[in-house]
């Protein structure tokens, strides 16, 4: 008697029944695994292509922003430019008045002579009173330029400033 023998049919076909099982469950782990990572797939597809959206919208966004500030700090810049062209009509309008009030003290010493001196010495009193106001006036003029430069500045920096 064989070894073989011993052991009834049925317990063959039990065993064979459960390797048959033991391979279909393999295959149905295999398929699920291979769904799951075709579903991870496309996951990180979504996610690289959300990550592509929200990068191209933030360019923008900065592209947009820089813009802005590029065009704020090209109307400032023309607006001082346009301010120094002011500031530098009104400088010239203020030597033009010096000269005219340098002009009008010396005409008004020359007919209002200090009584008892003469002309050449009420000549030197209209120049030495020119020479004061120019004096003086120069001094304002320095200051003014000064102040007004930097006013300016102030401005053009506030209006090109990012927002």
């Amino acid at each position: 008697m064989k070894l073989l023998d011993l052991v009834p049919g049925w317990v063959y076909a039990a065993v064979i029944a459960l390797l048959f099982v033991g391979v279909l469950g393999q295959r149905v782990q295999v398929s699920n695994a291979k769904a799951n990572v075709a579903r991870s797939a496309k996951d990180l597809a979504d996610y690289k292509l959300s990550i592509s959206e929200t990068t191209r919208i933030l360019q923008a966004a900065t592209d947009r922003k820089a813009a802005e500030n590029t065009a704020r700090q090209l109307e400032a810049t023309n607006a001082a430019r346009t301010r120094e062209a002011a500031l530098r009509d009104d400088a010239a309008g203020a030597r033009s008045e010096l000269d005219r009030l340098r002009n009008a003290v010396r005409v008004a010493a020359s007919r209002n002579s200090v009584p008892g001196t003469t002309p050449s010495a009420s000549d030197q009193y209209a120049a030495t009173e020119g020479q004061l106001l120019a004096q003086c006036a120069a001094e304002y003029q320095q200051l003014g330029e000064a102040a007004d430069g930097h006013a300016s500045d102030v401005q053009t920096l506030t209006e090109s400033w990012p927002r």
